[in-house]
């Protein structure tokens, strides 16, 4: 599928693919304008109901949440549900399609590995059980839910907290590969909506 797609991304012309990307990044960036203009007129309405009954911030973030999960201002929203979509994608996005997967991935199960024939090269078995990954990905959805709850609730000193714990670990880390993920979400983009230039870039 990798090569499928790098042959797809190779046969499009750099002139279209800068074109549609710079469409396509107009198009977020109204998007992202018109949430912050409805988020003014609650925010403006609400302080004129009852400044102190409300919590804006609260229900500020609550909306940007759901925005980011379903790129739609809502009028009604389960904040439980988005909080759990969201936390679903994230972790997806960053650790279960990932590295994470080729180490779980293999013609041979961890599980099973008394059954797994010798000489068998190492790449063909999995490094990690299903047992294993379940508690991988309940270990980061727990997390990465509850950082979403805190940013929800608008308890940003408690955020700050918990991340505060951890400002000396990592502090050798090589620093995040921008570039990197911004070309391949430039990529994706360019896969999902390359159709368009069949339409004369018309959003």
């Amino acid at each position: 599928m990798s090569s499928e797609k790098d042959e797809f991304l190779d046969s499009i012309d750099p002139l279209e693919r800068s074109k549609l990307l710079k469409v396509m990044n107009g198009t977020f960036e109204n998007l992202d304008r018109e949430l912050v203009d409805e988020l003014v007129e609650i925010e403006g309405f609400f302080y004129e109901e009852d400044e102190e009954a409300i919590n804006f911030e609260s229900h500020k973030n609550s909306m940007i949440l759901e925005y980011i999960n379903k790129c739609e201002v809502p009028e009604e929203f389960d904040l439980e549900e988005s909080v759990f979509d969201l936390s679903r994608k994230i972790v997806h996005f960053i650790f279960r399609n990932g590295i994470i997967e080729d180490m779980h991935a293999g013609k041979f199960g961890y599980d099973e590995f008394l059954k797994i024939p010798e000489n068998t090269p190492p790449e063909a078995i999995s490094q990690l059980s299903n047992i294993d990954m379940m508690a991988l990905n309940k270990y980061m959805m727990d997390r990465v839910g509850y950082i979403l709850h805190l940013i929800q609730n608008a308890e940003y000193t408690k955020l700050h907290y918990i991340l505060d714990q951890e400002k000396y670990n990592g502090d050798d880390w090589d620093r995040p590969d921008i570039e990197k993920i911004e070309k391949d979400t430039e990529d994706l983009i360019v896969i999902e909506f390359s159709d368009l230039k069949d339409n004369d870039y018309n959003i």
